[in-house]
């Protein structure tokens, strides 16, 4: 069966005479890529208050809409010209004062946030791409305890594993580990295997010779530069797994355009003698181990230019001085420069370990205030672990720096090229 593209787009203004068009296109287009009735309206949610937003607030202006499938979720991009700082309402601590003509004009952003499972926003000069995701459904497992079996003669890779080898690894990963070191999308196995089919997530599965599972490990490409790995998740009381699936990995690596290989959610399972420590994520929760985060280079690193913020050169220096990174750092602090009103982050939550993890998306002029309140939020919501991550190949995020550290973070480490150049992880403390 030939595939073809089944996206859907269309050009129109920032008028409200055109919302029941926008809104027939969600209602209609969304389920035929998989999304439930209840879903749907959401989606439609959303893009009528993007939409109803705009017309208020840039009246007339050229808007760009799409509908498109990712296979596990449904997206909708928009793209126009305004003030970035009016969508500083789909923040996760955005509150909006209903009694007020600005607290009305910015509801339906708060609403559009809440009803979407992601959004990022992307600058462009002065055009403004914003993009928001629903996933489908997929039944969540609750984690059953299971034994590691004695895996029978020699372990082999299985080649395009079908889906329901790949939802039985990831019920065996959650009955074998713990939450806090298995990708959250393991919790909802139907939705990984749609990940793989997307290309959204890589896998290599492990098994013994009569064709039982024996181990797992997981990777994404967050960039052409770099890939992030899980696992190993052994299955097996043996020790062979591990080595088997880290050697596919690195070879598989090897054979692409990334410059380096870095742990996300490493396991104790773990050959570090092929891996160079980046550091530590230190877990605020009593129960939960600190995470190690670790890093192997595929190729000759060539160099490049790096933003900081003065608050944090000298962290920077003394971490590429001991990875024998070549970095031109470049100084970024504010000159006085105009700033959007208000910041926008996105937040990545994990309910379920307690943590948040934030990127901003626009920095403005109230960005220190901004990071406050969702410090203040977060642990009043239960989230002791709270990351920040910056791209340090973009000035403007990491001008941002100082606010952060004033807030209480600290540079915890670098992972190379981890974005479009390195970035930055700071933690809360």
């Amino acid at each position: 069966m030939q595939l073809f593209d089944q996206s859907i787009s269309m050009k129109l203004s920032a008028d409200i005479a055109w919302l029941p068009l926008v809104q027939s296109v969600v209602e209609n287009g969304a389920p035929v890529h998989g999304l439930d009735s209840r879903k749907t309206t959401m989606l439609t949610l959303a893009v009528e208050e993007i939409l109803l937003h705009l017309a208020k607030t840039a009246p007339g202006s050229r808007i760009c809409f799409s509908l498109d499938s990712g296979g596990w979720y449904v997206r909708i991009d928009f793209s126009f010209k305004a003030d970035p700082s009016e969508l500083w309402a789909m923040n996760i601590v955005a509150e909006t004062d209903a009694n007020t003509r600005d607290g009305m004009d910015h509801l339906g952003l708060l609403l559009a946030s809440r009803a979407v499972d992601g959004f990022t926003i992307r600058l462009k000069g002065d055009t403004v791409h914003l993009a928001m995701r629903k996933d489908r459904d997929y039944p969540i497992i609750k984690p059953e305890t299971a034994t590691a079996i004695q895996s029978k003669g020699a372990l082999t890779i299985a080649r395009n594993p079908e889906p329901e080898l790949i939802k039985a690894a990831c019920v065996k990963t959650l009955g074998l580990y713990a939450p806090d070191k298995i990708p959250r999308a393991f919790f909802t196995p139907g939705k990984v295997a749609d990940m793989v089919a997307k290309k959204d997530l890589y896998i290599a599965l492990a098994l013994d010779q009569t064709d039982a599972l024996a181990g797992i490990i997981c990777w994404r490409t967050p960039s052409e530069q770099s890939i992030g790995f899980s696992g190993p998740y052994n299955f097996t009381t043996g020790g062979q797994v591990p080595d088997i699936l880290i050697k596919h990995l690195i070879n598989t690596a090897a054979r692409t355009r990334a410059m380096g290989l870095f742990s996300e959610l490493a396991t104790t399972s773990l050959p570090t003698q092929n891996f160079e420590s980046l550091g530590q994520l230190i877990q605020t929760d009593d129960k939960k181990s600190p995470q190690d985060v670790w890093y192997r280079h595929l190729r000759e690193d060539m160099g490049a230019s790096v933003w900081a913020h003065p608050a944090y050169v000298e962290f920077l220096e003394d971490i590429y001085r001991r990875q024998v990174l070549m970095r031109d750092i470049k100084v970024t602090d504010g000159q006085g420069e105009t700033l959007p009103e208000r910041s926008v982050f996105s937040a990545r939550l994990r309910p379920d370990i307690g943590e948040a993890t934030l990127v901003p998306m626009v920095t403005g002029a109230d960005a220190a205030d901004c990071v406050a309140q969702h410090i203040k939020m977060l642990y009043k919501e239960k989230f002791n672990t709270i990351f920040i991550r910056l791209d340090l190949a973009y000035g403007w995020q990491a001008a941002i720096g100082g606010a952060i550290m004033n807030n209480g973070f600290v540079p915890r480490l670098v992972l190379p090229y981890g974005g479009k150049s390195d970035i930055l992880v700071f933690q809360h403390v």
